[in-house]
């Protein structure tokens, strides 16, 4: 479709930001190579910098996937580079792969080699003396499932033979041996918590396992990372998530780190208590110091790192986390106080162990004195963005919110220019650098003000130039009926009143006068669970409707009255709900598949507020639509934004033409259409802003008969 469509020659413009970064899931460079790093973007592919991060270039443009679980340099040969696809990072949003990628030039290039249901795959392990001898770690799905396992190819990759199955859990984590290529050690994790999750041993390079005991625990294991010393043979370390500790916090409880000094026949724990950081569900990671078996690095919600072989650790934080006195620096500027939290991955350099790098939801640090000092790359525009807002400034400013990385503005004529510094600011930032933003938007009756959201209902009120100003506007529930809030909670400004009006949801919908201090529900309970879309009709102020999980809910007088309005549209889960600015019956829903199996592009239209649906998905490839965007000055022009691209409609849905030929695979969680300046922007869920201009596209669409499917 990318080559066929008319719009194939329209440049997709990078806008950035790139000062936050995003979340990093794996780093590797050539042997003995400084300058050189690949960083594997969790959903935003493979970048390279040849000059040591000053600089990159993403690799990972015209493949099958964005979708990035671990990438490996061969120790042998620094052109041959694998790439596993499929983010274990199990959370929802994190996507499958297709299957394991080689490139034989250093990143120009990618092949294919296999393993397509795979799904996510965990770590890739390269002999030191045989570049064509690989194994592959497979998670598979979210639960594991019958792809898991132990891969392993002897010609590269042209055959591969799964060694290790322990179906359903999957493979989490995978080593070899760095004094003997024979033995490798593989950690299998089961989300079911059904005891398979645990680590095995092979002697004999693959062709047999032993499941190892010896002080280990063997009941209620969550999550495992391994390394092996390089120093000190036989020493082996293994971090456990142990969901038998007490006071359970969030998902997992606390993670013990245990030590074997006969290659894993026997185990002892190393510390008393737990390890001083959250580990487990999506990060847990461990290092051991090339040069030396008592240096460890873990990576948990914070990096912590021991000197003594696991006995103490330098304290939950680590290496002074929550401030910047002199061991933080940045390429570019940035308002957070110390490291990121949530490390994905410790990368410690096999020939020169003062070098260290840490990859996390931050994005890409390095430091040259073994954790002493960082310096934070952050010059990648990789942010994994839910949602954008446009207003009417000259030029228009773009609002999002972002995974991890708090909430941006940021003007239309911002672009990602290396060495350059972002027109992009932070609106508001948690303390530790980060935090989840989701709908932000500027109070349309005063500029210095601004909203924004939260995980699950939590809504502010800030102050432009103050990071920590939101005065909190979450409703406040009735007593005995706690309001049941989204992740990503419905959350904006009416366009029709003259004073500031808002709008959210619950289960219930609801409206305020007073920016947020009070708020008035004006619908009952309308779904099972916490409501996910809400839109306003552009054309009629009563007129509103609500996205449930699968079932569409409608008023059109203010709220008074609501209607359940879903027979004819098919089972999946609501992904946007949008009203037309052409015809206030006119309204668009966006679903997608109740099955991970079964990713089929689901876009409907009713022409009757939801009395009668039709499918206008048409000939769209099979993935996820997540949002939809309406041009409000052309009739029947809509946008697409699906798992792995932008596509357009210039007839109401009769047919669909790509506009993938300038844009990088990325999930597109959201798209805008600025009507004045003929503008579409798309949110990426790990490869920042992107911004189209349109203008040949109307005039395209001006020109032929656009008739609304009857």
């Amino acid at each position: 479709m990318s080559k066929t469509s008319r719009f194939k020659q329209l440049p997709w413009q990078t806008l950035g930001p790139k000062f936050a970064g995003g979340r990093i899931e794996a780093v590797d460079t050539p042997r003995g190579d400084l300058k050189t790093i690949y960083a594997a973007v969790g959903s935003g592919g493979v970048w390279k910098t040849a000059n040591a991060g000053l600089t990159w270039k993403p690799l990972f443009t015209n493949e099958s996937t964005f979708a990035i679980g671990d990438i490996t340099v061969a120790p042998s040969d620094a052109n041959t580079v694998w790439v596993g696809t499929g983010e274990c990072h199990l959370g929802g949003n994190s996507f499958d792969g297709t299957g394991v990628f080689k490139s034989d030039d250093a990143g120009e290039s990618w092949t294919n080699m296999g393993l397509p249901d795979s799904k996510r795959i965990s770590k890739i392990v390269i002999d030191p003396s045989d570049k064509n001898i690989v194994y592959v770690g497979v998670m598979g799905g979210r639960v594991g499932g019958e792809s898991s396992g132990v891969y392993k190819t002897t010609d590269g990759g042209k055959n591969f033979t799964r060694v290790l199955s322990k179906a359903p859990a999957g493979i989490i984590d995978l080593v070899m041996d760095p004094n003997d290529s024979e033995r490798l050690f593989a950690a299998s994790w089961s989300r079911r918590g059904d005891g398979i999750s645990g680590i095995y041993r092979s002697d004999d390079a693959g062709q047999n396992w032993t499941r190892l005991k010896g002080g280990l625990l063997e009941e209620k294991v969550g999550r495992i990372a391994l390394d092996v010393s390089t120093s000190n043979p036989g020493t082996v370390y293994a971090l456990m998530v142990d969901h038998s500790q007490p006071g359970s916090r969030n998902r997992d409880p606390g993670s013990l780190l245990f030590r074997s000094d006969d290659s894993g026949d026997t185990w002892e724990c190393t510390h008393e208590g737990v390890v001083p950081t959250y580990v487990g569900w999506d990060f847990c990671d461990l290092r051991v110091a090339a040069d030396n078996a008592d240096e460890v690095y873990i990576g948990g919600l914070r990096l912590v790192r021991s000197r003594d072989g696991g006995k103490t650790f330098i304290g939950e934080g680590g290496f002074k986390h929550n401030t910047n006195d002199g061991n933080l620096f940045r390429l570019h500027s940035h308002r957070g106080v110390g490291l990121h939290l949530d490390v994905h991955e410790v990368w410690t350099d096999p020939e020169n162990p003062d070098r260290v790098m840490l990859g996390n939801d931050g994005g890409l640090l390095v430091s040259w004195d073994r954790g002493e000092t960082w310096l934070h790359l952050n010059n990648l525009p990789i942010a994994e963005f839910y949602c954008v807002h446009l207003d009417d400034e000259k030029p228009f400013r773009i609002w999002g919110g972002t995974q991890d990385n708090a909430s941006f503005v940021g003007p239309s004529t911002a672009r990602f220019e290396p060495g350059k510094e972002d027109e992009w600011e932070q609106v508001f930032l948690d303390p530790w650098s980060g935090g989840d933003g989701f709908e932000t938007f500027p109070d349309p009756n005063d500029s210095t003000a601004f909203f924004f959201s939260q995980q699950n209902g939590s809504l502010q009120r800030g102050r432009l130039g103050d990071l920590q100003s939101g005065r909190r506007i979450r409703p406040k529930a009735d007593r005995g009926t706690p309001h049941q809030f989204a992740w990503w909670t419905p959350f904006f400004a009416s366009q029709h009143t003259e004073k500031t009006v808002l709008y959210c949801a619950s289960q219930f919908v609801m409206r305020s006068e007073d920016r947020g201090d009070s708020w008035t529900k004006i619908s009952p309970n309308l779904d099972r669970g916490a409501l996910r879309k809400l839109s306003e009709s552009p054309i009629d102020p009563k007129r509103l409707v609500a996205g449930g999980q699968r079932r569409v809910y409608f008023t059109s007088d203010g709220g008074e009255t609501w209607e359940q309005r879903s027979n004819g549209l098919p089972q999946g889960n609501i992904s946007d709900v949008i009203t037309s600015h052409h015809d206030p019956d006119c309204v668009y829903v966006a679903m997608s598949s109740s099955s991970d199996d079964n990713p089929a592009s689901i876009v409907y239209v009713t022409y009757d507020f939801g009395k009668t649906w039709k499918s206008i998905a048409s000939n769209l490839p099979h993935e996820p639509v997540y949002s939809i965007a309406e041009d409000p000055k052309t009739a029947g022009l809509l946008f697409a934004g699906t798992e792995l691209g932008v596509y357009v409609t210039l007839d109401s849905g009769i047919t669909w033409e790509s506009l993938c030929a300038t844009l990088p695979p990325a999930p597109v969680f959201d798209l805008a259409v600025h009507g004045r300046d003929g503008a579409l922007v798309a949110a990426t869920h790990g490869l920042s802003i992107f911004l189209l201009e349109i203008d040949e596209i109307r005039r395209a669409a001006e020109s032929q008969e656009s008739t609304p499917i009857e």
